[in-house]
């Protein structure tokens, strides 16, 4: 009887951890799918396309750098992130920052990021920076489709006469359709 029950276990345990060690292996680009066909990104019809979330990827931190404006200069907070798609794949940034501590008044700032050298195609102004030396937090969400391949990701910030960066949280997340 002990035996059986022996068994039984490391079947079960065994039945569960095969397949989450494949999809582990797979979200870290280690186990290509089965099929590299490609799949379409969005549904022509409008209606929502189920995605499979194959990896996350954060950074967070409190550096309490000054970053110097004028607006045009974006300025990396994070260090790049590299992964890879094997086949189409939507990549989400999910961004959460604290600015503060200027007296610049009308000093605008705004969230943003980089894949591959290249800007995101969308960029959000945030609003100002409080000019008591008190704190603001500002948060920017989009995602994007990507080819197959490697790619390359980072966030970025700017502000009109320099901002303050305190604490941040980066998010970013890779699906497949």
């Amino acid at each position: 009887m002990k035996r059986l029950l022996r068994i039984g276990i490391v079947s079960l345990a065994a039945a569960v951890m095969l397949p989450a060690a494949f999809h582990f292996m797979r979200a870290q680009g280690e186990v290509p799918s089965d099929s590299e066909a490609n799949h379409a990104l969005v549904d022509p019809s409008g209606t929502f396309v189920a995605h499979t979330l194959l990896g996350t990827y954060f950074t967070q931190g409190c550096p309490e750098t000054i970053y110097p404006g004028p607006a045009h200069n974006w300025h990396g907070f994070d260090n790049p992130t590299t992964f890879r798609c094997w086949r189409p794949c939507t990549l989400e940034v999910e961004e959460t920052v604290n600015v503060g501590n200027m007296t610049v008044a009308s000093n605008y700032w705004a969230l943003g990021g980089r894949v591959d050298g290249s800007g995101l195609p969308n960029w959000s102004w945030m609003g100002t920076v409080p000019s008591d030396e008190s704190w603001v937090q500002g948060a920017f969400n989009q995602s994007i489709p990507l080819t197959p391949g490697s790619h390359t990701v980072q966030s970025f910030i700017m502000s009109t006469d320099g901002v303050q960066l305190g604490v941040y949280h980066v998010n970013y997340r890779i699906y497949e359709p």
